[in-house]
């Protein structure tokens, strides 16, 4: 009886000292479950190679079409095999990431010449305030000849690739950091303005005779100095990198809705051949004590902007490198932007021939011309 006893107990010991099994139970409802068995935690690796959502689709597919005469059916596990897919690289995670948050713009807009009523960065080429040049004796007690001209955008297209940092991601708003490059197209207009000041202005003086001798010579004066405007619709090319630290907030769902930002652009910019010709434009006659402005448009060569005699004005058309400040406010995937370059080309002055200098009151300083653009952008 004890050596029965102790053969016992040998096998027992046997059984439980052979390596196990592995196995997993999947519990899948209420009367069913799924077994996933192998020798070892290898051999359940390559259950991993197998498609188990076709393999179930097919074995149900089999159960109801065929008779199954046992509560087992053993089906080939070859046509499910499938290829497990390689560790990404962590240089590529980090590139698939960076995609996620890079897109492309596209923008249109126009711009204005006109700055809560006054223009920007008006440069004054000519003035001149001592009547007795022109005619002694002329009666005008207060006089001003002026001539100027500022730069505006009449076009602006342009396409930016742009990545987005998240700096604060919370549920109902989040902070970006936003920095990109672009490239945008310029349609460009000089303005022009001819305008003569006079006190007094009325209807009597106008129509005197006195008046009539000093516009006669007014306009053999302007003769003489041979002003001409040359220059007004012109194409320009801006390449640019920027920064704006952007603003969005969040809908209940955790879509970015409604969104604002800041940023400067830093530009490249050339001046290209001008568009179109045009007639030279004429003179204005106002009060003094009025802010008045003439207009028109013109375009005769590539070269200067005003030509005279003695002097021309031309500006930089390549290499100007200069700075924008921008402001967007959106929804989604429509934003309003403005765009403020307060020194986008530089102006000067140049003597002609052998001239180095002039009795004319021509402005001898260079100037910077810029503009305001605004319009629509669509994109992130």
């Amino acid at each position: 009886m004890k050596t029965i006893f102790s053969i016992c107990l040998l096998t027992v010991y046997t059984a439980f000292a052979v390596e196990q099994p592995d196995s997993i139970i999947v519990n899948a409802g209420k009367n069913s479950r799924v077994i996933f068995y192998g020798k070892s935690p290898e051999d359940l690796k390559n259950i991993e190679r197998l498609d188990l959502n076709k393999l179930l689709r097919d074995l149900n597919q089999k159960q109801d079409s065929a008779k199954v005469e046992s509560n087992r059916l053993q089906m080939s596990s070859e046509p499910y095999q499938t290829t497990l897919n390689a560790p990404i690289p962590k240089w590529k995670q980090i590139w698939q990431n960076y995609k996620k948050n890079t897109f492309l713009n596209a923008h249109v807009g126009l711009g204005s010449y006109r700055f809560l009523g006054k223009p920007i960065g008006e440069y004054e080429y000519f003035r001149l305030t001592d009547p007795n040049v022109i005619m002694p004796n002329s009666g005008l007690t207060d006089f001003t000849m002026r001539q100027s001209l500022w730069l505006r955008t009449r076009s602006a297209v342009g396409v930016s690739l742009l990545h987005d940092i998240s700096l604060v991601n919370k549920s109902r708003m989040a902070f970006k950091l936003r920095y990109g490059a672009g490239a945008e197209a310029l349609g460009l207009r000089f303005e022009y303005s001819n305008v003569m000041l006079i006190n007094p202005i009325s209807r009597e003086f106008l129509g005197s005779e006195s008046w009539r001798t000093f516009d006669n010579n007014r306009w053999q004066y302007i003769k003489d100095l041979g002003t001409t405007l040359e220059q007004t619709d012109v194409r320009a090319m801006s390449y640019y990198a920027q920064i704006m630290p952007k603003f969005f907030l969040k809908d209940k769902k955790g879509r970015e809705s409604f969104s604002f930002g800041l940023g400067v652009r830093f530009n490249k910019s050339s001046i290209k051949q001008p568009i179109r010709g045009g007639a030279p434009n004429g003179w204005g006659i106002y009060s003094s004590g009025s802010n008045a402005l003439g207009g028109g448009r013109t375009t005769f060569s590539r070269g200067p902007i005003v030509l005279a005699n003695e002097v021309a004005y031309s500006t930089k058309d390549f290499d100007n490198n200069n700075i924008s400040f921008l402001a967007e406010v959106g929804y989604r995937s429509i934003s309003l932007f403005a765009n403020y370059t307060p020194a986008f080309t530089e102006i000067s002055q140049q003597f002609r021939g052998n001239f180095t200098s002039t009795d004319a009151p021509f402005t001898t300083q260079s100037g910077k011309l810029g503009f305001v653009n605004f319009g629509v952008k669509f994109g992130r």
